[in-house]
């Protein structure tokens, strides 16, 4: 074989084993609790379609609850070569843990549902986007929403029963933080009751026994999620007490399919497919090159009410194997003027939210965030994601 011949066998080698070394860095991780939870199971259900229009290859990873376990598969992952990951956080510590660990590897993380009061994305680097976003629903609107459509459901007076999640998570702070807005907005609605449930059906279900023998009234029941508020309607379905409205949030297939019977009042949806497939979305953007600005480093991601006036809509919207969604769309690098995010997002006043969180001493939100934020990037933001917002999902 001659000089030329074997230049032009070492540069095919050198091509196949750098598109191959590609193609191994084209790995999407998600990992959350478990799969068999219905809402991360809808969760994965989405990110593998996404994965796969995107043409990554997708893992999924479960750690059942154990915040260390969790750092553990991010360390396995990323020994593996993995670079793209997206999912919530079984303890807020975790986050500064991931996003440090994923920004050492020159990776890509975005995280869901839980952030670390006082660590905005930017306090990983102002100079990076390993952290690239954060996103979770408005808990506190969506809480408040839900409240106010169970009151008027209610006659705007009586008695009611809060059953919530576990004392201490985000979600738990903001969604009680809503349900006290919606109350002050109606006097004659009565708190008798404000108990942990666990997030969970059984220990809801108990609570809501015993809640039963000891308030001989009442008229209306906020679960903090699904459910503890599909537990809470068991217990009063089986003291004979039927016709009690009774609201959760996540928008699990039960409970439309009991919304649909009349048994439960409402729930607010999550989406939790489109949830998972815009995250992926978005570290993919970011891991291929687009830089969101400071203001859109945290950002809500829309939720829908669902009564029996809209439950048939939204479900059959759902229905099927192919989910409805456009991930392709999604993507700012793939569609830079016609990307469409399919949901309502829009940015976090950060100040806000964590203005129930103690304040590290000395600590001051970014600069590059508080000046997008002076100079009005919350409501500019909103209407650019608005008018691109095409695709909708039935409300």
């Amino acid at each position: 074989m001659n000089m030329k011949s074997l230049v032009s066998l070492a540069s095919a080698i050198a091509i196949l084993a750098g598109a191959s070394w590609a193609r191994a860095a084209e790995v999407s991780v998600a990992e959350f609790t478990s799969l068999d939870n219905e809402y991360w199971s809808n969760f994965d259900k989405g990110a593998r379609q996404a994965a796969e229009a995107l043409g990554l290859e997708y893992r999924v990873l479960t750690n059942g609850g154990d915040a260390s376990k969790q750092i553990g598969n991010y360390e396995a992952q990323i020994t593996a070569g993995a670079k793209m990951f997206f999912g919530n956080a079984q303890d807020v510590g975790n986050v500064k843990q991931m996003a440090e660990k994923v920004k050492a590897a020159s990776g890509t993380y975005v995280g869901i549902w839980d952030a670390l009061p006082w660590f905005h994305p930017i306090d990983n680097g102002a100079d990076n986007y390993a952290y690239a976003t954060f996103f979770a629903p408005d808990g506190e609107d969506n809480a408040y929403v839900i409240a106010k459509a169970l009151f008027e459901k209610m006659g705007k007076k009586g008695n009611l029963v809060h059953i919530t999640g576990y004392p201490g998570s985000s979600a738990e702070i903001s969604r009680t933080l809503g349900v006290d807005k919606a109350l002050k907005e109606y006097p004659e609605i009565k708190l008798i009751a404000r108990q942990p449930g666990n997030w969970n059906q059984i220990d809801s279900r108990k609570v809501m026994e015993d809640l039963v023998v000891a308030n001989p009234q009442i008229d209306g029941v906020f679960g903090q999620n699904d459910s503890v508020g599909v537990g809470a309607m068991q217990a009063l379905e089986d003291a004979g007490l039927k016709g009690i409205p009774v609201v959760g949030l996540d928008g699990n297939a039960e409970t439309m399919d009991l919304i649909k019977e009349g048994r439960f009042f409402a729930t607010m949806s999550f989406t939790p497919a489109w949830q998972a497939g815009f995250s992926l979305v978005r570290a993919y953007d970011v891991a291929h090159g687009w830089k969101p600005g400071a203001c859109e480093r945290m950002m809500y991601m829309g939720a829908t009410l669902i009564t029996a006036e809209n439950v048939g809509a939204y479900t059959k919207f759902l229905e099927g194997d192919k989910l409805p969604f456009d991930w392709k769309k999604m993507s700012r690098t793939l569609n830079p003027d016609s990307w469409d995010p399919q949901n309502h997002v829009w940015p976090i006043d950060a100040a806000q939210m964590w203005r129930t969180a103690e304040k590290p001493a000395g600590y001051e939100l970014p600069k590059e965030y508080t000046a997008e934020f002076s100079a009005g990037c919350v409501d500019k933001l909103k209407a650019d994601y608005e008018s691109h917002y095409k695709s909708r999902i039935p409300e």
